[in-house]
């Protein structure tokens, strides 16, 4: 788990001077534990690389040069079949230098070119250059668990790093705000790949592959998207078995480590099937960590409890107290570069820096809900249900005109549900956007709205609507809203975060589950219910899927809803004319219902503000009320 940077200039250009030194340094967080950089004879391409030391401490340092001088990698992540692929016969009799992880993508790539990348399990981004034909080959894992970021200069230089922050340290980058990104923030609560919210930067998409050649040419290929398995489980049991033999295989590969490991363990299935698998196959007690906050709406400490107790793990509770929000918050925001309006962040960077003090990777159940329908949005809501029983005409010449006076909100409420039969992608986007157009106009926004980055994944799909469901927010709210949130939050305090969930293999495999027995009686996550039973005590199974929420209204109740109000209704941040401040007062207004849209205008905000106007270069020491001033 590390940060990696690098500029590549093609023939025939100038070759531009990047401040790597910068560009590390500003990532320092990824990689604390030393640094590398490697620059050609005719200084077109100098990569960089700073380290968090996981797996061979002693000799895993980067850039890794190919024993014949013609391949230069480094590699941000992990890959986890590492050891199998030293064995695999076009890396057999490979003169290794290192007993790392990155190390078997050099043979690899000169056995199978640019299908390397289909031998590789684990989580990445990388960056591939040949000196002999002067190309680049940049790579982002399968589920976009990595990040990777990138732009192309005037002069076809392309420049990359594993955080946007990087690229403004280059010296070559400017940051300037697209307002389509802001559009686009405002609809999906994330900036969909491969946009993102700075003009020109681009994000490398979930399992993408970019190769840059000699004289500039760019091209892009997706190498993999969500799909089903070849092979469809039989029965119930049959998909039990074999779902919870996928996920037994992800956790052993995934405790591979130098350095003490851990994982978090909620009350909830995901984390506590983790911990199961993880428990029994270590040899000494599993390091568990549970966390209470103040506000949160019910304590999950009790369950983690009986599943610590039953595995015998080392297990810790930490309570979090939410007092200095104002004061995280714009550290927050420099940490991720792109606003995101999960409200989870924070007590997630918190648990981190925690963490950091005890372990350097840590095992999560992020992914599940998303391959055993753990959310209420891939079913249709049974108020939803009823209403279309009424006649269509009914509904959309009487009903919904009515109530658009009465309750804008309620109405578009009523009419996002004949989506779940017309368009499922859009009905996945409207059951999670916080800005629907009637909160749109009530904040007086009048930017476009772009189209659902749901959509297209589950239009293009072509299985089962349920499964379409899965495979859009595979690829757009998992790497986009939760995977982002563990890059950051981890990394922030060095440390690294593991998602057993997410191999590919087993992703595909719960894929091609059918509806029927994924969600068995028309339950949520029946199945994995089912792969727990004989793991999991029977109140962790019966307990009601809760999530990890932040106490966002309580925090917009308190003096935090008054420095979001004074951020939003300053001068600067109303002279962009994405909301009046009127808006904001009406949102102000309501904290119970609006808490977690003011959370989301502020973070797009303080973003803008840390970023793009004032350019930290460090986590700043500033809090909210400093901003508010």
């Amino acid at each position: 788990m590390c940060g990696l940077v690098g500029v590549f200039t093609p023939r025939g250009r100038t070759a531009m001077a990047a401040d790597v030194d910068s560009m590390l340094k500003v990532m320092r967080h990824r990689g604390p534990d030393g640094s590398g950089q490697w620059r050609s004879p005719d200084g077109r391409y100098h990569c960089g690389f700073t380290r968090l030391a996981i797996v061979d401490l002693s000799t895993g340092d980067q850039p890794i040069l190919a024993a014949d001088g013609r391949r230069v990698l480094v590699g941000n992540g992990e890959i986890y079949n590492y050891l199998e692929l030293r064995q695999h016969p076009a890396c057999r009799d490979y003169p290794w230098r290192t007993q790392g992880d990155m190390e078997p993508v050099l043979p690899l790539a000169d056995a199978f070119g640019s299908d390397f990348v289909d031998h590789l399990n684990g989580m990445y981004g990388l960056a591939l250059y040949d000196g002999a034909s002067h190309a680049l080959t940049l790579v982002r894992d399968r589920l976009g668990i990595k990040p990777l970021y990138w732009t192309r200069l005037d002069d076809g230089t392309v420049v990359f790093a594993s955080e946007v922050k990087g690229l403004f340290a280059s010296g070559l980058v400017v940051p300037e705000v697209e307002e389509a990104g802001v559009a686009a923030y405002l609809a999906h609560n994330w900036v969909p790949a491969p946009a993102t919210l700075w003009r020109g930067v681009r994000k490398l998409a979930p399992g993408h592959m970019l190769t840059i050649d000699a004289d500039g040419t760019i091209a892009e290929r997706c190498y993999w998207r969500p799909h089903p398995a070849a092979t469809v489980p039989g029965d119930f049991d049959q998909a039990v078995e074999e779902m919870t033999a996928l996920l037994d295989d992800s956790v052993r590969l995934q405790l591979r480590a130098d350095v003490p490991l851990g994982a978090l363990l909620s009350g909830g299935l995901d984390s506590g099937l983790v911990v199961a698998l993880a428990a029994r196959r270590l040899d000494r007690p599993l390091n568990t960590y549970t966390v209470r906050f103040e506000g949160a709406a019910y304590d999950e400490t009790p369950l983690a409890a009986q599943v610590a107790r039953r595995y015998g793990t080392h297990h810790q509770v930490f309570t979090l107290t939410m007092a200095e929000v104002a004061d995280h918050l714009p550290m927050l925001a420099w940490y991720c570069d792109e606003p995101l309006a999960d409200a989870s962040l924070l007590p997630n960077q918190m648990i981190s820096q925690v963490l950091g003090h005890e372990v350097r990777v840590v095992l999560n159940g992020t992914g599940g809900d998303e391959l055993f329908a753990g959310y209420g949005r891939y079913f249709q809501l049974p108020v939803e249900a009823r209403y279309l029983e009424l006649p269509r005409a009914l509904r959309r010449g009487a009903i919904e005109p009515l109530m658009r006076w009465v309750s804008p909100m309620q109405a578009w409420r009523l009419s996002r549900g004949e989506k779940f039969v017309t368009d499922g992608g859009g009905y996945l986007h409207d059951h999670c956007t916080l800005f629907p157009p009637p909160i749109l106009d009530l904040i007086g926004c009048g930017l476009p709205r772009p189209p659902p980055a749901q959509a297209a994944v589950f239009a293009a799909y072509g299985g089962d609507s349920q499964s379409a469901a899965l495979a859009a927010d595979l690829s757009t709210y998992l790497p986009e809203d939760l995977l982002l949130l563990l890059d950051r939050s981890t990394m922030a305090a060095s440390v690294e975060g593991r998602v057993p969930f997410l191999d590919h293999r087993l992703v595909e495999a719960a894929l091609a589950v059918p509806a029927g027995i994924r969600t068995r009686g028309g339950r949520q996550k029946a199945l994995e219910r089912a792969m727990a039973a004989r793991l999991l005590p029977a109140d962790v199974l019966e307990a009601p899927k809760r999530g990890f929420a932040s106490p966002a209204a309580m925090w917009m109740r308190g003096e935090l809803g008054n420095l979001a109000r004074a951020i939003l209704t300053s001068e600067t941040a109303l002279r962009r004319g994405w909301w009046t401040r009127q808006g904001i007062d009406r949102l102000a207004a309501a904290p119970g219902r609006h808490a977690h849209r003011l959370y989301a205008l502020l973070m797009l905000e303080l973003t803008i503000r840390l970023h793009g106007e004032q350019r930290h270069q460090a986590p700043p020491s500033l809090g909210l009320r400093d901003l508010a001033a």
